[in-house]
This record gives C-alpha cells, structure tokens and sequence, in this order.
C-alpha cells in the first residue's frame, strides 16, 4: 500500500472502446476513512472511523469513473448510476493514489491540493468519490463533456479543493459560496484531515493545480477572504491618503531700525491713544485760559501776527510754487529710500563711480542723489526768496513775532483758529515753522547726511574727531521724523483752514479761491505716489548706468 501523500500515477483509460472523455480524479491519500456517496435520496453513514463528514452528490453533475487502486484490475463504468452509494458496511480503508481518467488527449498528472481545515463547514462532495481498495466501486455515469483547455475557478469558500473541469458547481455550503468561472465551475469538497481534496487540473494546462489556501479552523474560508480584501482595502485607501501639508515658512517680519513693523504699530497705537487723552486735556485748559478777561485783553494787543514790511508783495510767484512742489516730492522720495537703506541687509544691486571707488547700495545712490536734487531745489529757492523781497514772509523782522506766535497758539489749542489769510501773509507760528524747516532742518539735515557719505574724507582724523559718524547719526534720524511731522501738521491745516482756498493760493497762484489749485495738487499727489512706486532697482538701475557701473555685487 502506498504511503500517504504521496502523488498519483497517470494512467489512461478508455472504457469499452468508446471516445466518451473522461475526468480526471484524485483519491485521498492519507484518509483514515472515505465517505461513501449516498444515494439521490438517501444519505449511507461514515465508516466509524471517518473524521469527515458526509459528502453530498451533486444531483446535476454526473460524477467520473473512479480510479482503482494499484494491482487491481480497471474496472469500466457501466450503467449510468449518478450518486450510487457505495458498499455499505464497508470499513473506510486508507486511499491508494488515483490515477486520473484518461482525457481525450495526453493524460494530465493530478495536482495536489492544500489540507483542508478540520471543523470546516461541509460543503458538497467532489463529483466522484473513490472507493477503498477491494471495495466495488459504485457504477458512475460517463462524464459530461467539458470545455476542453477552459481553466477551472477553485471555489472560495473550500480551501484546497481543485475545480473538476466541466462540471457545474453544486451548491455550497451556507455562508461559502463557490466563485464562479466563464464555462466551468467546481464544487467544494472538504475532505477529512490531512486527505488531500479530489480534483483533476484542467485539460489544457497539465501539471498547473488549481490555487487554494489552507482554511481558518472552526470558520468558513471566505471570512478569511474577506479579511483579506478589507486590509487590502484598506492599504490602498491609505496609499491615497492625501499628502501631508505642506510646514508654511515662517515669515520674516518688516523690520524698522531695531523693531519690527507690528512692534512700530503697537508702540504707535498707544501713542496716538496717550496722544488724544492728551489733547483733550490740553483743550479743556486753553479753553479755560481763553475765557479769562485779562488773556482776552492781551490777546487784542498780539493777536498771533505783525504786519509786514511796506516791499513783501502779496501772492505766490511761479517760482515759489514750483519750488514749493519740488520740495515736497524730493522729500517724500529722500524719506522712502532713507527708510530701505536703514532697514536693508543685502541690497540687490551696488553702484561703483566710473572711475572706480567705493561700491555703495543702489538705495544708498538713489538716496544720495534725491538729496542733491533737493539741495539744489533748495538753493534755488533761498536764492530768489532773498532776490525778490518774500524772504520777509518766512523769516521773522520784528520780536513781536513771539507773543504773536504764543497767541495762535493758544488760539489753535483752544479751538478758536486765528483767521488765516495766507495770500497777504502767515500768522507768527506759521512763520517760525517756516524758518526752522528752511534754515535750521534742512541744513541738519544736509551736514549730518554729509557725513555719513562716501564724499567725506575718511582721512581726515581731526575733523572726524570734531564731528564723529555717531553724532551725525543721531541728529539725521531725529530731523526726518521732524520733516514727517510738520509735513503731517501742515497739510492738516492747509484742509482744516480752508481747502480750497489754501490750494487754489498755493497750486494755481490764484487769490479767487477756486477748484483749479485743488485739481493740481491732486495730479501733484498722483504723481509723487507713481515715482514712489517706481523706485526700485529695475526702475533705477538704467538711469545709475548712466553715472556709473551697477552690477550683482
């Protein structure tokens, strides 16, 4: 006797001569006990010692010619019996090899199949059921013919059964339904522990075993299957998770000077708040000191300005208002770029004379530049302010300027603005600001500028003594924020004391008060915030070519 396990040998059979194709089939081999079929009625009980459970014929798929075992003669099918039980009483005796039916070609070994698991649900038999050696086997209807070369689908639900080519699927267990295939399907056939299931490979792909998996004890293989494509579900939707987010940069903040532009804001955001407190205190006590009789009567002898001399013309010449203009773009532009070259730590682009020399920021030359431009205007301006006589309107020819500039004072604080006729002549305080900004600002501002420049003389040790780079440095900064804030209070004014007037003076040289000044300050308002915009290096880089070389580095 064979030992168990071990494979079959092929053998061809071709029952009283005639060409009815055969199947193939696989006799357990290490069964201690093989089910006997059970009639179309009936069911015949296992061998005592069987550990399988009764297997159930398939009522539609007549079953194979089983293979006898070796040294027995073949023996041929005979009637059409399908399902016939098998002798009864019969003890289950281990199962030699089987050799598989001849096909209608080449014979094809069996494959051998995975163990099925013990305690597995009973699903329907394979369509045939070898007998025991020495014991008839039940007489087996000839094979219904299969699709030649069509691969059998193994069933899902019976781990390790092989597909029967050709024969339609019994119906399985409940809960393991067999998984269909185009033309063929098998049915599943648990077998007894360690007996490899009953099958035959299909014709057409010898030597190929249909694919099964060891089943999961005490469960139905599909609920390993099942398993099995949940977590490979679930691998992919995670392969398709979406990406991580992308770590946004930290922005770098604006810095101005050693602070950053929010602590600027926050620091002016209590100031402007101390600020109204403030003026709400000084209001309530200039309105108290205005309403004493002994400051109303000193108010009529200064009443916050002086006449001029008989030689001041009234009005604005062209040249003022030009200058006036002028003054004011370069200054807006000076402050910008003095800003960047402050606040810069790479610069884009250097600029280097023509005949070589220090290399400086393109901010720096731009800044540099507007300075000489405005220098100029400047020169310009005091120039034919004294030519011309006006220079009286600006700078002060009586001392009584200063008990008329207290007077407008306490008349601006306590809300009772002292009259304003600008194109005759300023109040004292007005006059005062205008000589501090022509004659004490602007030059500050041109000396301490100078010698922080590349045009002052290094070498020069005594003078550098005399007038050391930190003492510039902390007059310039001091003076732009004083040009910031008396051009903030001026043009406050200029709207505060009568718009339209005040510019129809200053932008029109006209004394009617018409809407033609405010029209050419607007154009000149548009055209400073254009330039603004444009100074930057790709603006200003083809007119610094024109003075030097400009370049990366």
């Amino acid at each position: 006797m064979p030992e168990p396990g071990n494979q079959p040998e092929a053998a061809k059979v071709n029952p009283e001569g005639q060409d009815a194709p055969a199947q193939d089939a696989v006799v357990d081999d290490a069964a201690q006990s093989a089910a006997q079929a059970p009639a179309a009625s009936t069911e015949t009980p296992a061998a005592p010692d069987a550990s399988a459970a009764p297997e159930a014929p398939s009522a539609d798929a007549p079953a194979a010619p089983a293979a006898p075992a070796p040294g027995e003669p073949i023996k041929l099918g005979g009637a059409d019996a399908p399902g016939a039980p098998g002798a009864p009483g019969a003890p289950a005796a281990p199962a030699a090899p089987a050799a598989p039916a001849a096909s209608a070609g080449d014979a094809a070994p069996a494959a051998p199949s995975a163990p099925s698991a013990p305690g597995a649900p009973s699903a329907p038999a394979a369509p045939s059921a070898p007998g025991a050696p020495g014991a008839p086997s039940a007489p087996s209807a000839p094979a219904a013919p299969g699709a030649p070369g069509a691969p059998a689908a193994p069933a899902a639900g019976a781990p390790g059964a092989p597909s029967a080519p050709g024969a339609p699927a019994a119906p399985g267990a409940p809960g393991a339904p067999a998984a269909g295939a185009p033309g063929a399907s098998a049915a599943a056939a648990p077998g007894a522990p360690g007996a490899p299931a009953a099958g035959a490979p299909a014709a057409g792909a010898p030597g190929a075993p249909a694919a099964g998996a060891p089943g999961v004890p005490g469960a139905p293989a599909t609920a390993g299957a099942a398993a099995a494509g949940a977590g490979a579900a679930a691998a992919a939707t995670a392969t398709k998770a979406k990406p991580a987010a992308k770590k946004e940069k930290k922005k770098e903040p604006i810095m101005i000077g050693e602070k950053s532009l929010g602590e600027w804001g926050k620091l002016a955001g209590i100031g402007l708040g101390i600020a109204v407190v403030l003026a709400a205190v000084v209001v309530f006590i200039s309105k108290w000191i205005y309403g004493l009789d002994s400051v109303q009567s000193w108010m009529e002898d200064y009443p916050g300005e002086y006449h001029l001399p008989d030689f001041v013309e009234d009005g604005f010449p062209a040249w003022a208002r030009w200058t006036h203009f002028l003054n004011f773009f370069f200054l807006f532009l000076i402050i910008q770029s003095g800003l960047r070259v402050r606040r810069q730590a790479k610069p884009p682009a250097v600029w280097q004379p023509k005949k070589g020399g220090k290399k400086i920021s393109i901010h720096l030359w731009l800044h540099t530049s507007l300075d000489l431009l405005w220098m100029l205007n400047g020169l310009i301006f005091v120039v034919l302010l004294f030519a011309s006589g006006h220079w009286a309107r600006i700078v002060p020819t009586s001392w009584d300027v200063f008990p008329n500039a207290l007077s407008a004072i306490l008349q601006y604080t306590s809300l009772n603005w002292p009259a304003e006729n600008g194109w005759v002549n300023y109040n004292s305080l007005q006059q005062l600001m205008y000589f501090a900004v022509v004659f004490i600002a602007a030059p500050l501002s041109i000396i301490s500028g100078l010698r922080q420049s590349e045009w002052w003389p290094k070498e020069a040790k005594t003078l550098n003594k005399i007038y050391p780079a930190p003492v510039a440095r902390a007059i310039h900064y001091p003076t732009m924020l004083f040009f910031v804030l008396f051009v903030i209070a001026h043009v406050f004014l200029v709207f505060a004391t009568g718009m339209k007037k005040n510019l129809d003076h200053m932008f029109a040289g006209n004394p009617d008060g018409g809407w033609g000044g405010f029209f050419w300050f607007v154009a000149a308002i548009f055209l400073s915030i254009a330039a603004l915009f444009a100074a930057r290096p790709l603006v200003i880089a083809p007119i610094a070519k024109l003075f030097g070389q400009v370049s990366a580095r």
